[in-house]
């Protein structure tokens, strides 16, 4: 039996487990949350199991960042201080047979009219997502770019034909079935190579401005939000735990300036674990990121 058949058993069972994931990505923990996920999948031993594990982080690639970057540098008005990206899948293609579905980019651009994120830390920016209507929702500016991600067609082809995508409880505590474990495990793994593919852009390529990017999922499992740090911008501006918006891309710095310990460097340890990570947030006062509730990043576009 698949160790996640029974924590999965129960409601709580499964709900502890989202929400370490979700602090893992809300903490920019990525490969700690790929190394977890692998061993998941590589029990699962299921065809679906391994088409995840046979696609490699390099081959999700997102296109269309210089033309966003162009557009950053040259709007008119207040600069832009903020980005929200997100895929989606076409609603009315859901049920298509045969077909190849595959996922696209929604972007907005917004400035401090919208909300002010120049003067906000990142997990300030990680609970305004989980508000009822984020201040920034429908506030994006008015510009045209396309932007495409490749790489994810036949995982996320095979995750909306999925045949149990949902497991209503009815037997107590009997063990959740093995496919609906698959697709849980499956829909994260798509979640991680759409959010590696953000940061290997903000990585290498950075923007004009460093400027937070709040990645995400419409309507997709299990929508997860992470906010990406963009980098050195090419004005030469810092994004890092000590610029004013606090959104560097290291773990430490991911829960604020309080988590980061100016201490002499101690024996190298064990990586945390999503729980540890929980833990160790609550003590230091920081809210974690909680679950996203149905609707997170429909609210955050302002879609209805």
């Amino acid at each position: 039996m698949h160790e996640l058949q029974k924590v999965f058993a129960t409601e709580a069972g499964e709900a502890r487990w989202t929400q370490d994931m979700h602090a893992l990505f809300g903490a920019g923990a990525f490969d700690e949350a790929e190394s977890l996920l692998a061993e998941a999948l590589t029990a699962l031993d299921t065809e679906l199991g391994w088409r995840c594990l046979e696609l490699p982080r390099e081959a999700v690639v997102l296109s269309g960042w210089e033309e966003m970057d162009e557009a950053i540098a040259l709007h008119e008005g207040d600069p832009v201080t903020a980005v929200t990206i997100a895929i989606a899948n076409e609603a009315d293609r859901a049920f298509e047979k045969g077909q190849v579905h595959r996922p696209y980019v929604l972007l907005g651009l917004y400035t401090d009219e919208a909300y002010p994120f120049s003067k906000t830390v990142h997990w300030e920016l990680l609970d305004e997502c989980h508000a009822e209507v984020p201040g920034w929702a429908g506030r994006e500016e008015d510009v045209e770019i396309h932007m495409d991600i490749e790489g994810l067609d036949l995982l996320n082809t095979s995750l909306v034909h999925h045949k149990q995508r949902h497991y209503f409880r009815e037997n107590g505590d009997a063990p959740a079935p093995l496919r609906y474990v698959e697709f849980v495990v499956a829909c994260w793994w798509r979640a991680l190579r759409w959010h590696q593919a953000v940061a290997t852009e903000c990585k290498l390529h950075g923007l004009t401005r460093a400027i937070p990017v709040i990645a995400g999922m419409v309507d997709m499992r299990p929508e997860a939000v992470a906010i990406h740090a963009s980098g050195i911008g090419k004005n030469g501006t810092l994004c890092a735990d000590d610029a004013d918006h606090g959104c560097g891309s290291t773990m430490a710095e991911s829960f604020g300036e309080g988590f980061i310990q100016r201490k002499a460097v101690e024996e190298e340890r064990a990586p945390p674990t999503g729980s540890d990570i929980r833990r160790r947030a609550l003590e230091d006062g920081e809210v974690l990121e909680q679950p996203a509730r149905a609707g997170l990043w429909a609210r955050i576009f302002g879609r209805r």
